[in-house]
């Protein structure tokens, strides 16, 4: 069915392929079992089937959260109170799987190979894996938020560091605003606020670290990328905008610490905090300009992906193995040249591709690819 097998290396000799995906009340899937291509496994089918159900799957086993919502209850499928997603795999010559249960009013559980985790985050870099959709554009037009977010899927999956300092910064930030919303009416002193401050400053500007190295390695790569999109025409630069420009910062935490203990006043009247790395941005320009307010659509489709390209590079590069390649019907939101060149960097990577027209991906070389039609969430798999 699959034709002959095309192996996803490793740096190590070995590979990594996905081979089954179980689904059990996941959005409008009752019940669905999928196999996957070695190389290309293409899913069809009229709009609001479930095609896009599948990707969130996937991407919820590679990261721990839906690329969709923040809210966990909307993956169940209407009447029910839970869901499985479980996930075969091939690593390195071995069988294994991982799964994700939930039953709703409780915490996501997670097992990899039968054997229940004490933290959803264990699953980070054991499937990474690249989406890039018609969504993707928000990482430039989008809010600031957006940007943080990538950043954030990225370091989380290649750094476990940051993830800890992370979840421990939200901590701090959210335990903070209660104080400073208790100050407002006179209920706190400003000495739990410094202790706060003290701790926000320390955890922030590790995060701020991270982040900044990573637009770096970003801007070298997307400019590769950029480069050959745009025939030389255009150039990416990368600017990480923190509580003060990055080359004025001279001593570490403690300049961040100033600025929170500066703007005190503030933050209290606001009733939140408002300097660290949770406000941060990373701003993307190109050939000077700010791409979320200068750049037509097609540039910032572009811009968008180049970026998921080098986030996949370098994903690769720091966890020696091939990312999974996970595309939501993005063909008809790119152009010719964008499409050639995109068919182009599936060829030696596993890919998971949603359409609703098979005949955008003909340039494919069909012996490696699976056809599995979509229709008001059941799967059929096909030959052709």
């Amino acid at each position: 069915m699959f034709g002959s097998p095309v192996e996803v290396k490793r740096q190590d000799g070995g590979f990594l392929r996905i081979k089954r995906l179980y689904l059990k009340n996941f959005r409008n899937y009752s019940e669905a079992d999928i196999d996957f291509s070695y190389s290309t496994s293409l899913i069809y089918g009229d709009n609001a089937q479930g095609k896009t159900n599948i990707i969130e799957a996937l991407f919820m086993i590679s990261t721990g959260k839906s690329h969709r919502t923040n809210n966990v209850n909307e993956l169940i499928k209407h009447g029910k109170n839970h869901f499985r997603v479980l996930l075969d795999f091939e690593d390195n010559g071995y069988d294994q799987n991982i799964e994700i249960r939930y039953i709703k009013g409780k915490r996501k559980e997670l097992f990899i190979n039968g054997v229940k985790k004490d933290k959803i985050s264990d699953m980070l870099g054991v499937i990474p894996s690249v989406l890039f959709s018609p969504e993707s554009i928000l990482y430039v037009k989008g809010s600031p938020g957006e940007r943080r977010r990538i950043m954030d899927i990225v370091l989380c999956q290649v750094k476990k560091d940051y993830l800890i300092n992370l979840q421990r910064y939200n901590r701090i930030i959210k335990n903070k605003n209660i104080v400073l919303k208790q100050m407002q009416i006179g209920r706190s002193e400003e000495k739990q606020l410094d202790v706060w401050d003290e701790e926000a400053s320390m955890t922030g500007f590790k995060i701020i670290k991270e982040r900044q190295m990573l637009t770096e390695e970003l801007e070298s790569r997307m400019n590769g990328i950029i480069k050959g999109i745009s025939e030389g025409k255009e150039r990416i630069s990368i600017k990480y905008k923190t509580f003060k420009e990055i080359d004025k910062i001279q001593n570490g935490h403690k300049d961040l610490l100033e600025t929170i203990i500066n703007n005190r006043e503030k933050e209290i009247e606001t009733g939140s905090s408002i300097y660290g790395p949770h406000r941060d941005d990373m701003e993307i320009l190109l050939n000077g300009k700010n791409a979320r307010m200068f750049c037509s659509q097609g540039q910032q489709r572009s811009i968008a992906l180049s970026l998921c390209v080098a986030v996949m590079g370098l994903m690769e590069e720091k966890l020696g193995k091939k990312t999974l390649l996970l595309l939501d019907d993005v063909m008809s939101e790119l152009d010719e040249k964008r499409q050639k060149f995109l068919l182009e960097l599936i060829g030696n990577r596993q890919t998971v591709i949603t359409t609703t027209e098979k005949t955008k991906y003909n340039a494919l070389s069909q012996n490696n690819i699976s056809f599995i039609k979509v229709s008001s969430g059941k799967i059929i798999e096909e030959n052709a």
